[in-house]
């Protein structure tokens, strides 16, 4: 039995180890983009199963050891994080994730759908045999149209009403189902990785997806006097829409960006860890003022889908029309709804 000085010497011991572990793995997978959905070849499943692995035990290693010394004459804190490995680290996000989809149908996302009094608007019916990727913009500091309004069922005007038949699955930054709890949570609301590899496993498995293709940069945009969108160096979801033949559909969340406020920096020492973080994780560090978003009336307008032939080594030359593409159908769609929708009056979409 160790003395109590003993004990908690070596849970600090524990945690410094951590502590450069996971500056370790943070080199690991900012060169790899682990973490960040990487648009290159998936790490051996060993090895990101042991990269998750490790990553739960610094994180909550101290913790279960502190618990159990100081409050348990067993280790239980110790065998239940043992126990919670397997099915962390598991990879389901990468197949498709759960069957159960249970928190489409939670309180919360009601809560959200009320709160933001938000509204899904059809243009047009689509094809539930055929697939399709919904590009959704703008991203916000919290993408709360893209989330409630596509995943959220018990509404009259939800999506698995708007466009029965069709099987959707969200993505997500890779990165978020490295967080315990969190993962169980966007894994029963049907998110899966944003990966690309995952991605296109999960489109041949005759699953539509819906993203935010602006993504964490799209954030640091964020203004309630302008909509802005970072569009125009995203390639990836054209490519994947060619690559699998799935139809590109845009679509725009009205007030979106009106949620929070961002507060302005040029501190080169914070615009340089924002960029940091980001790299490595994939999501943004934006500043706002206000903690509690506001209430916002969100609608979100699901335009007409562009058709992409199947190919499966798409030149950059036809991706680049694709893309080319889907902005004008995009721009057209906000063109044609600003005025009906949007809070406030604001200039012409801008896209960067």
């Amino acid at each position: 039995m160790f003395s109590s000085l003993g004990g908690s010497g070596a849970i600090l011991t524990f945690q410094i180890i951590g502590l450069f572990v996971l500056m370790l793995l943070s080199k690991i997978v900012e060169s790899r983009a682990a973490m960040r959905g990487c648009q290159r070849n998936p790490l051996p499943p060993w090895l990101d199963r042991s990269l998750r692995i490790c990553f739960l035990g610094v994180l909550l290693g101290p913790t279960a050891l502190s618990f159990d010394f100081y409050y348990m004459r067993f280790p239980v804190a110790t065998m239940l994080l043992l126990l919670y490995m397997p099915s962390y680290s598991n990879l389901c996000e990468q197949q498709g994730g759960w069957s159960n989809l249970y928190a489409r149908r939670m309180f919360v996302f009601r809560w959200v759908w009320q709160y933001f009094s938000l509204r899904l608007v059809k243009t047009v019916d689509l094809d539930a045999k055929k697939s399709y990727i919904f590009g959704i913009h703008p991203h916000g500091i919290l993408p709360f149209g893209a989330i409630t309004a596509f995943n959220y069922e018990l509404s009259a005007d939800s999506f698995k009403n708007l466009f029965p038949g069709i099987e959707l699955r969200t993505l997500a930054a890779t990165f978020c189902f490295y967080i315990p709890g969190y993962r169980e949570i966007l894994l029963a609301g049907g998110v899966v990785d944003a990966a690309r590899y995952s991605a296109k496993a999960i489109m041949n498995s005759g699953y539509s997806l819906s993203l935010v293709p602006g993504g964490a940069t799209e954030a640091l945009y964020n203004e309630p006097t302008k909509d802005v969108v970072y569009l125009r160096k995203r390639f990836g979801f054209v490519k994947l829409a060619l690559e699998t033949g799935a139809s590109l559909v845009p679509v725009f969340s009205f007030n979106e960006c009106d949620t929070y406020t961002v507060m302005g920096t040029d501190s080169p020492t914070i615009n340089g860890f924002k960029r940091k973080f980001q790299a490595i994780f994939g999501i943004s560090l934006p500043l706002v003022t206000n903690i509690i978003p506001k209430r916002a009336k969100i609608v979100v307008v699901v335009g007409k889908p562009i058709v992409c032939p199947k190919t499966d080594a798409p030149e950059n030359a036809m991706v680049q029309e694709y893309l080319d593409k889907y902005i004008d159908a995009l721009e057209t769609l906000y063109n044609e709804n600003k005025d009906k929708y949007n809070s406030r009056p604001k200039p012409n979409l801008t896209v960067i």
